[in-house]
């Protein structure tokens, strides 16, 4: 298909991660989001991008002495931060009208540029048009009640939708970045019956042939579902707009069990949807196997996380060893300033670093802590264990387990373990640089993708991970990039590796001081980067995803 500044791509997102400076991401799924738009800008491509101005409500995590997470508030002010409001023709702000239940609710558009062919929109319902609590809608991501984040996703689908045509963008089709933006449906179908005079069944179809979808998760909450009674409040107004019953407008995503199911809904709507690695896809495609699914594994957006001197082909072993050593000091210097402890960069440096889930199993290693104490301790080959990650506000469990960490870090593991609060992208850029083995431990099977480890490898740090999401599709005996964990035994097949491959490789020095076994590895994870690539992600979205049914 071809794009062009007034028919480009509309990419909706509930979050997109552009910089730090901005609370308007949760985690990965963000992350992906804002390399996407980075990546059509270098690429020329024309994308709009669609969000929530999120106003940091929760956003900073905050580690109490007791090892307690608790959430802040982030004092956010947008035209501090390359924001801009978007103007109407007489200079006023734009505004587009959004109805929810017995309310109408006004939303402001900010935007951002991202290059010459992408910008970002972004939602604002914080205004003096809106009363006092309506303005509270998008201060927070992912929070509030079932009622609130039903209100969120009417007005990222239903306003996004308004506030483009607002801007005259007619785009030529409608990417759907997991399911909470979908409502936008509802807004397609209203502007083709009123604008084309279509009946809502031409007008259902057509909006069908508009959008693809990106699953993300198949894990049970990452899709949700909402009570059907209380959608049916707030689609009667839309409903009744298109001449249907409610019943019938909440059909495509009412399940089996009478509740209305989010990822449902997106199939229904969209005329393909994708998957974010091969085992995601055969996984999607068992659970949905009535849909048309293609598969596009995520990548990253190497000018933002990469070291480029790394992926220079002619680099020497000394300059790379250099170029490393250098970003473990640099890493070293930025956990310093921001916590106040350091360690030394000199040591093999193991990282776990994503959103703090059960399922990723962050404490895994921490079950036999005896273990772990002479695998951090020891005098010849000492380890330096870094940790970072959120856990969602309401995920008691989760901040459970960043307690417990805690505790062993300043107890039995203190000086050679470290727990750095509030992960945000500055810190993930420098420990995806600055590690030497970057640890993944998710229960196989329930890791769509991930991509933290796909910045690491590109930056040389090694892989020790179990083999789920995008690290299924790696040979790792034959690529000799890191090494695959035994998902069966995890925690001593973890170990067994720390000790007699991991730990012996790096410690291994010729005359010069170099580690040539462990240089050679780098140089292959460097090399396999290249597959998990952003512009090799979106040539597979151009192709797979984005081409008309035949």
């Amino acid at each position: 298909m071809k794009f062009s500044t007034q028919h480009p791509i509309a990419y909706f997102s509930a979050e997109f991660a552009i910089d730090s400076s901005l609370p308007i991401y949760a985690g990965g799924l963000g992350v992906l989001a804002g390399d996407i738009l980075k990546e059509a800008a270098d690429l020329g491509i024309n994308m709009v991008g669609v969000g929530l101005l999120y106003k940091g409500e929760d956003a900073r995590q905050v580690i109490t002495g007791e090892g307690k997470q608790r959430e802040e508030n982030v004092n956010f002010v947008p035209q501090e931060h390359g924001l801009e409001l978007v103007k109407g023709r007489l200079g006023e702000p734009l505004v587009v009208q959004v109805h929810l239940t017995q309310v109408d609710l006004w939303v402001q558009v900010w935007q951002r540029r991202i290059g010459e062919t992408v910008t970002l929109y972004l939602l604002d319902p914080d205004n003096e048009l809106n009363h006092k609590h309506e303005r509270r809608q998008a201060w927070a991501i992912y929070a509030g009640t079932q009622e609130e984040i039903i209100k969120q996703q009417l007005i990222l689908g239903i306003g996004g939708v308004k506030a483009l045509y607002a801007l005259g963008i007619e785009p030529a089709l409608y990417h759907v970045n997991e399911g909470r933006p979908s409502f936008l449906h509802w807004q397609l179908i209203r502007q083709a019956m009123d604008l084309q005079g279509y009946s809502y069944q031409k007008a259902s179809k057509y909006a069908r042939n508009l959008t693809v979808y990106t699953n993300h998760t198949v894990v049970k909450d990452g899709n949700q579902t909402y009570d059907l009674d209380l959608m049916k409040a707030y689609v009667k107004y839309f409903s009744g707009k298109m001449g249907i019953s409610a019943e019938q407008l909440l059909a495509p995503g009412t399940d089996r069990y009478g509740r209305f199911d989010v990822s449902l809904f997106a199939l229904n709507t969209s005329r393909r949807a994708s998957s974010v690695s091969q085992p995601h896809y055969d996984i999607c495609r068992q659970n949905w196997p009535e849909y048309n699914w293609t598969n596009v594994t995520n990548g990253v957006h190497f000018p933002t996380w990469t070291d480029m001197r790394l992926q220079e082909s002619k680099i020497t072993d000394s300059d790379l060893w250099r170029c490393h050593l250098e970003n473990k000091h640099a890493t070293q210097e930025l956990i310093h300033q921001r916590t106040g402890f350091s360690y030394d960069p000199n040591a093999l440096v193991l990282t776990w670093a994503r959103r703090f889930a059960t399922y990723k199993q962050p404490d895994l290693i921490f079950q036999d802590i005896d273990r772990l104490r002479k695998l951090l301790l020891s005098t010849n080959r000492p380890v330096q264990l870094l940790m970072a990650g959120k856990a969602h506000v309401f995920d008691d469990r989760a901040k459970q387990i960043i307690r417990e960490v805690i505790s062993y870090m300043s107890q039995e593991l203190k000086f050679h373990a470290l727990f750095i609060p509030n992960y945000d992208m500055e810190m993930g850029a420098a420990l995806t640089r600055g590690s030497d083995v970057w640890l993944n431990t998710p229960q196989v099977g329930k890791e769509a993708s991930g991509t933290s480890g796909m910045k690491a490898i590109s930056n040389g740090v090694l892989q020790l991970t179990t083999v789920d999401g995008w690290t299924a599709e790696v040979d790792w005996a034959n690529t000799k990039a890191g090494w695959a964990l035994d998902h069966l035994h995890t925690m001593e097949s973890f170990f067994a590796l720390m000790d007699g491959q991991v730990l012996p490789t790096f410690y291994q020095r010729d005359d010069n001081g170099l580690p040539k076994s462990w240089l050679k590895m780098m140089r292959e994870s460097i090399k396999l980067s290249r597959r998990y690539s952003a512009t090799r992600m979106l040539k597979d979205y151009a192709n797979n995803l984005y081409t008309p049914l035949a």
